[in-house]
């Protein structure tokens, strides 16, 4: 089994780390935007996007949410209580809808346009997320965004986070989660869970 995507986090280290924690054996293929062009190109991708799941008989899965909630699945990562697992499902919706807005503001090309986009974050886009991220973690009461112990919500979601506050896009603030104290604690929580685990 290998999963296929670019050498980046993205839509895809949630699905690593999910597969990871998991033991579940598969090789980490990572693609240059080219070689995803040529795949592509061919048709093998079936939504002609990354990241995609290729089982041992060449059957190839996408659409990074319907993966990490395969993976989860079979990591035992999706809380057992049913009404958790709606709220990880939820969350994971959410998780993507403002991982869009961040999304178009690194494609557009044109520097005032990105400027502007990335203004919109700082000022608007992102407290709101934040806000509501944090109210899950109140609303949950374990330190977790949903249920009793970490999913695959908390692993989608950090990755996201960190690469909205590690600097690597220009105009948006590094400090942007000091208002948000809990946020900021599950963060470190997550962090500190990954190291233990020795996930990369």
């Amino acid at each position: 089994m290998r999963l296929i995507y670019f050498d980046f986090p993205g839509r895809g280290e949630a699905i690593r780390d999910t597969l990871r924690l998991g033991g579940i054996p598969f090789e980490d293929a990572r693609v240059n935007f080219a070689e995803f062009m040529v795949l592509r190109k061919e048709g093998r991708l079936p939504w002609d996007t990354l990241p995609v799941l290729e089982l041992d008989d060449g059957t190839m899965l996408g659409q990074s949410n319907a993966l990490l909630r395969w993976a989860g699945l079979r990591a035992g990562l999706i809380p057992p209580d049913p009404i958790d697992a709606l709220r990880v499902d939820a969350l994971l919706d959410n998780i993507e809808d403002y991982g869009t807005r961040i999304s178009v503001s690194i494609r557009v090309t044109d520097d005032g346009l990105r400027a502007q986009l990335r203004a919109e974050l700082t000022e608007r886009w992102l407290p709101e997320w934040f806000d509501l991220l944090q109210r899950r973690i109140l609303e949950a009461g374990h330190g977790w965004l949903a249920g009793k112990t970490l999913s695959i919500a908390d692993l989608k979601a950090i990755h996201l986070i960190d690469k909205v506050t590690n600097g690597s896009l220009a105009g948006l603030r590094t400090d942007a989660l000091q208002t948000f104290p809990v946020l900021a604690a599950w963060r470190a929580h997550v962090h500190e869970f990954r190291q233990e685990h020795k996930l990369p």
